[in-house]
């Protein structure tokens, strides 16, 4: 167990040490101060600008600003569904793949301009390599700029005085793509084709078995010379293509969506213990300097600390829970002691589902990451974690993404919480709240309250849908209370825009892919609208002077009632469903 915690202790202080220097970086790329790269990339910005008819001089207020944003995911949203329909007819296609439903392509355009690639498809099996390269992988990049751009408009409506403009929101996109993912991205790309990830156009190959597979008359694989077996397989397909440069920005931009269907499970795009450290740690680089990048655009590097601290401490905890609960099993995998699940020789506990290269230590690692990190990409099957070891994945998603969450959106998320933790601190004080020197009126409070409770609503009312839909039942890998928990886990990674899946759900319906399609859309542009509106309140409200009476939010006070007050919203609200599935199904184990 040592072994473990020295791993764990590893990894967050790598991400931690990448982070800090990331934030000071970022920071000086959306003010359009001088970089590494301004030589190279200032000329290409300016062409960008140029093509797209932007004066890169203007500054929107928030209503012009928002819609920008909205206009621009409208024509990514068009665009992308156009190539998955006409998939067929488009170049670079060796598979000849034909188009997607248009359920499906409406679903998968959805799930890739909103940030959460949610996929009910086999990208392998189902996409062409223009459909991989040129649709999915152009928004793995434009959507985290996008919530970067519209995290940076509330940092400055937060710090202006009286000033209504929020910046401009081509700029702000251009400048996160161009200075911040595609260098990012271009480090990852490289390191995943070191270790061994396609990266290329080839036709998909055949290859050999080292040992021939049967396949009885329901499909399921046995022994090629078991009397049920109806056929024997001794070749298999490897899928080719550009896979290394999508799985590098799918980490790093907290999208997620695999290019094959086992996502990183897949030896493709995570060959090795090397590469599974980079893509790991790629999960959560972004979200975490964003937090610290905040207390530096504010001037006060105690808010970012504190913010930080109530994230990383909600972190630890799912990291924990997740990692005891697949290290113990359960009694039922143990076989009443008839199986050894210690750590001797083994990964040991609940390796379900797991790949042995990663073992249960990297597996719960990644688990905890990815569903903090609305990125949604999976080393392990969550479906087949422990009922607790999966319950904190749909916690986490659940919460709002605000442990730190989604490129940009994930913070803009926990500073809802801040000012919903700042007005009820105010209450109990009798005090006016206040919040980076400005006084916190009704107005911001809703618009607090709107970042807050639109993750559970969603959730719970898709979840709902879904549940009433005889359909789904036949779409369910389990019966009973797991079965509950793949259904709740899907409205729950669509709400939270994650895009992670219990495996054995079979999403691919029409009425699942246009629920789950309409969540992902109202889960990322409902938050947006309530962020540029509090962005532009904000910006035109004089600073007031701090005074001995003034509610301290940088202490370790603050960030115990920021983090009561995220699990009292987030987590309490799901409680009731939770207690139907994962809760129900855990206690049948142990009682």
């Amino acid at each position: 167990m040592t072994d473990e915690l020295l791993e764990y202790g590893v990894y967050l202080a790598l991400l931690v040490a990448l982070a800090i220097p990331l934030s000071a970086y970022i920071n000086k790329v959306m003010a359009g101060e001088k970089t590494v790269f301004t030589r190279v990339l200032v000329p290409v910005e300016n062409v960008v600008y140029r093509c797209i008819r932007v004066d890169k001089n203007e500054d929107m207020g928030w209503k012009r600003y928002l819609v920008s944003a909205l206009a621009f995911s409208a024509v990514s949203l068009a665009g992308l569904f156009a190539i998955l329909m006409l998939q067929g007819l488009l170049p670079l296609n060796p598979e000849g793949l034909p188009g997607l439903s248009w359920d499906l392509a409406f679903n998968t355009a959805v799930s890739f301009v909103t940030n959460t690639n949610w996929q009910a498809y086999s990208g392998e099996s189902a996409l062409s390599y223009f459909s991989q390269a040129l649709g999915l992988t152009v928004q793995n990049f434009v959507t985290p700029a996008v919530g970067i751009a519209v995290l940076f408009a509330l940092f400055r409506g937060m710090v202006s005085e009286g000033h209504p403009g929020l910046g401009n929101f081509f700029v702000d996109v251009t400048r996160a793509t161009l200075f911040v993912l595609i260098p990012l991205a271009l480090v990852v790309t490289v390191v995943n084709v070191w270790q061994g990830s396609p990266q290329n156009i080839n036709d998909y190959e055949t290859v050999q078995l080292l040992e021939p597979v049967g396949v009885d008359e329901a499909g399921n694989i046995v022994d090629a010379d078991d009397p049920a077996a109806v056929e024997t397989i001794d070749q298999a397909t490897v899928p080719m293509g550009p896979q290394a440069s999508q799985v590098a920005i799918k980490q790093l931009g907290t999208n997620g969506g695999g290019y094959n269907g086992v996502n990183s499970a897949s030896a493709l795009e995570n060959p090795t213990p090397l590469s599974n450290l980079i893509q790991c740690l790629s999960l959560l680089l972004i979200p975490v300097a964003c937090v610290f990048s905040f207390g530096r655009f504010v001037a006060d590097r105690r808010q970012g600390r504190a913010v930080f601290a109530a994230m990383f401490i909600l972190l630890l905890a799912a990291l924990v829970t997740i990692a005891v609960f697949e290290q113990m099993g359960t009694p039922q995998l143990a076989a009443d002691g008839q199986v050894y699940m210690g750590l001797d020789g083994q990964s040991g506990g609940n390796m379900e589902g797991k790949e042995t290269r990663f073992g249960v230590t990297d597996s719960s690692l990644w688990a905890a990451f990815t569903t903090a990190a609305s990125n949604g990409s999976v080393n392990a099957m969550h479906d087949s974690f422990t009922p607790i070891g999966g319950m904190v994945p749909i916690i986490l998603m659940a919460l709002g993404e605000v442990v730190f969450g989604g490129v940009g959106c994930g913070l803009y998320g926990m500073l809802g919480f801040v000012i919903l933790t700042v007005f009820i601190a105010g209450l109990m004080v009798g005090r006016t709240p206040e919040y980076l020197g400005k006084k916190i009126s009704p107005k911001e409070m809703r618009m607090a309250v709107i970042l807050c409770i639109t993750t559970p609503l969603l959730i719970l009312a898709g979840a709902g849908v879904m549940s009433f839909d005889p359909a789904t039942v036949d779409s369910l890998n389990n019966p009973g209370m797991h079965g509950f928990s793949e259904v709740l886990y899907a409205a729950t990674s669509a709400g939270g825009n994650n895009g992670s899946a219990f495996a054995g759900f079979n999403a691919n319906t029409p009425l699942i892919n246009m629920v789950l399609g309409l969540e992902m859309l109202a889960n990322r542009f409902v938050p947006i609208v309530a962020v540029c509106v509090l962005a532009g309140s904000l910006c035109t409200r004089p600073k007031v002077a701090t005074s001995a009476g003034t509610l301290s939010t940088s202490n370790a006070m603050f960030v115990f009632l920021l983090v009561l007050m995220v699990l009292l919203v987030g987590a309490l609200t799901m409680f009731p469903a939770l207690a139907l599935g994962p809760v129900a199904e855990q206690l049948t184990m142990v009682l």
